[in-house]
């Protein structure tokens, strides 16, 4: 692994803050996330930069090393950063919009929202994992535009120099099988599922899964059976009668599979359009918004519950 950005400020960060907790929240990671990338750069140097103990973590001989570069190579990037901006909006030829995403029903829909807006432009799609990764990559100045998802009462909060507007929030729905009792009433209580085999993809979301789980309790249950598989192989489960699922509300229905509502509501996903505040494409933000939630809402099927909501006039931070 390259050592990169990021990385390097995940390094100062912990020796500031003196412990990974303190650190990760100030970064806006969870701790066992930020843990992981440290063993990740760790690794890839061949030994440890911390000394890590109940009382904090402190850096060894390598670790002061590696900040003491660290802290310069960071100062000049962000002296490069600051003289890029400083060529304004004016002075950008737009020959390449690099976005990114986490897999959603909008992430087609960037994409060619974006090489409608720019139609001279190269535009590239980098796919993220984790929401903490597309965050990153937008701070670094590594993508002028990305698609991020969080949860309400699970938010990821973003960095100061980033700028967001909100594109859509939603409940979460359940796929079932056609053949499921329950697929034919026009709600779904969450605790009807207690006993169900619950199917769920590769994806590294920490937070939908912590809703999830904190759903279920208020539910009155604790999810028992839980697998995790290749996305691909999802829907021919639940279609075969296999288990079900939780999904977008614009998640199409399938062969042998029914998208339903939950009754109640009991949890939401907010998509949401992020971008470096001060970033050359930064003004182009409203017009990608604007041009995603028409795109959002030709492609919507009718309203699917009371509570849903859409807020294309909210703005957004910058």
């Amino acid at each position: 692994m390259d050592l990169e950005i990021r990385h390097l400020r995940v390094v100062a960060a912990i020796a500031e803050a003196g412990s990974i907790s303190r650190a990760a929240a100030a970064l806006g990671y969870t701790q066992p996330a930020l843990t992981a990338q440290l063993q990740r750069i760790e690794r890839a140097l061949g030994a440890p930069l911390f000394e890590r103990d109940g009382s904090g973590a402190r850096l060894t001989t390598l670790g002061g090393i590696v900040l003491s570069h660290a802290t310069g190579i960071l100062t000049l990037y962000g002296d490069l950063l600051r003289d890029v901006r400083q060529r304004g909006p004016a002075d950008t030829a737009l020959d390449a919009v690099r976005l990114g995403s986490i897999p959603g029903p909008l992430t087609a829909l960037m994409m060619t929202a974006a090489r409608t807006l720019f139609p001279r432009a190269d535009v590239a799609l980098h796919v993220a994992d984790t929401a903490e990764e597309l965050i990153d990559l937008l701070a670094g100045g590594r993508l002028e535009f990305g698609l991020g998802v969080d949860y309400p009462g699970f938010e990821l909060a973003l960095p100061p120099e980033l700028g967001e507007a909100e594109l859509t929030l939603e409940p979460i729905f359940v796929l079932l099988p056609e053949s499921h009792p329950l697929a034919g009433h026009d709600k779904v209580p969450l605790h009807a599922l207690a006993d169900e085999q619950w199917l769920a993809g590769e994806g590294k979301d920490v937070r939908m899964r912590a809703q999830f789980r904190a759903a279920c309790r208020r539910a009155g249950f604790t999810p028992r059976r839980v697998q995790r598989m290749s996305g691909e192989l999802v829907f021919p489960l639940i279609g075969q009668g296999h288990g079900v699922a939780l999904a977008h509300a614009l998640t199409p229905a399938r062969a042998g599979v029914v998208v339903r509502p939950l009754a109640g509501d009991p949890m939401w996903v907010r998509q949401r359009l992020i971008w470096p505040a001060r970033g050359p494409l930064a003004p182009h933000a409203p017009r990608l918004r604007d041009a995603l939630v028409a795109a959002y809402l030709a492609s919507r099927r009718a309203p699917l519950t009371d509570n849903a909501g859409i807020h294309p006039d909210d703005g957004g931070r910058s």
